[in-house]
């Protein structure tokens, strides 16, 4: 069907639709049974249910409302949520801490790989496969925004079918591992494997004092044009390689400059920038939503169970790794499931985490070693594609 036949076509209105949706979503993901399903996902569900009944067009056709959100919307939310990455301030952690992360980072890489092994999805998604295999690596390293950052480099998100299975079964099992993870910490000190509270390299880590953030206008200006002149320049890198042979994705070139811009001490008091890029991310979720109509939904079914599967088991190995070795170095138990819930969910379940444990000394390492994954989620996504593709 055609987007003439939508109720709602002129792109003024398909975009109040789509923000709409996201504001809606946003609410809703905060309030009783919603809150299990979490934003990301109704915004997909409504964003679906709305181009299948044709109240805007779906967006698999484009235009000037759908394309400029995959080309600039997403590689913007993605600089912004990685604002947030202040590289110095990751030593606070700990060494147990940020050990234990990346042990389980290392888990979740060759969980990934296993998983592209045993599991028949290459038959499935053909030449996406590779780009499947470093979207999961991205978020189960570092959370969403590597994932979103993958997929925008190879074009998964046009493919609606597929990238809807995949958000759909990552949000449902990675909401199953924050319960896991939550009752982890008592389980694994009763093994008597792990190592007790209040081990010396377990101490306390003290905050510190942020500067006070920026008000007013310039708390949305400022994050917005550090955005546009990244997004300026990234396209200006990417071509000037291009015409010399080589080929960089140009998210990862704004990932790059996220992360340099991130180090500025005066960047921290740019607080809205979060929740700017967050909104961002919803507003493109709404566009994927969009993308999937009934039709692909419906041939993604034999795909799903599969997609579980593979998850699966990048979390069996991932466990594995981490709390074989954390057995054998004596980490605390908390501090194992703590990186285990910032690989697979982010900083946000690690910080519930530790707030739900009462363990206010960790609440910022917890936040820190989430950074630690959104800036590597997506250069690991991208190895894994790299991998993938020299070993056939």
């Amino acid at each position: 069907m055609t987007s003439s036949a939508a109720l709602i076509s002129s792109p003024l209105g398909v975009l109040t639709v789509l923000v709409v949706i996201v504001a809606l979503s946003d609410a809703l993901g905060r309030i009783g049974v919603f809150q299990k399903l979490g934003a990301a996902m109704i915004v997909i569900v409504l964003g679906a249910l709305l181009a299948n009944l044709r109240v805007i067009p779906p967006a698999a056709s484009g235009g000037p409302v759908y394309d400029p959100i995959f080309t600039y919307v997403i590689p913007a939310a993605i600089f912004l949520v990685l604002l947030d990455v202040n590289l110095k301030a990751l030593k606070r952690a700990g060494a147990p801490m940020i050990g234990a992360f990346l042990i389980g980072a290392v888990g979740t890489f060759l969980g990934v790989w296993i998983a592209n092994v045993v599991t028949p999805i290459q038959g499935m998604v053909g030449a996406s496969y590779g780009p499947l295999a470093g979207m999961f690596t991205g978020t189960y390293i570092g959370g969403g925004a590597n994932f979103n950052a993958v997929a925008q480099a190879y074009d998964i998100t046009r493919d609606g079918g597929l990238y809807t299975a995949a958000t759909v079964v990552d949000n449902v099992m990675t909401d199953v591992w924050i319960i896991v993870t939550l009752a982890l910490p008592a389980l694994l000190l009763k093994s008597g494997w792990f190592g007790k509270p209040g081990d010396p390299a377990q101490a306390p880590v003290h905050a510190h004092t942020p500067p006070p953030p920026l008000t007013g206008t310039l708390a949305i200006a400022i994050p917005l044009a550090l955005t546009a002149v990244a997004i300026w320049l990234s396209g200006l890198a990417s071509t000037w390689l291009e015409a010399r042979g080589i080929t960089v994705p140009s998210i990862l070139i704004v990932t790059t400059l996220a992360l340099l811009v991130a180090q500025a001490p005066a960047v921290a008091r740019l607080t809205q920038a979060n929740t700017l890029g967050l909104w961002g991310i919803y507003l493109f979720l709404a566009v994927v939503g969009a993308n999937a109509d009934l039709a692909a939904l419906v041939a993604a079914g034999s795909l799903t169970p599969v997609l579980f599967a593979y998850v699966g088991i990048v979390f069996a190995v991932h466990s594995v790794v981490l709390f074989g070795v954390g057995a054998v170095l004596k980490l605390e138990p908390i501090v194992l499931a703590l990186a285990s819930s910032a690989n697979i969910g982010g900083s946000s379940t690690a910080f519930v985490l530790a707030e739900s444990e009462r363990r206010q000394d960790l609440v910022l390492p917890a936040i820190l070693i989430g950074s630690i994954g959104n800036a590597i989620g997506t250069y690991a996504g991208f190895a894994m594609v790299a991998l993938l593709a020299a070993t056939g």
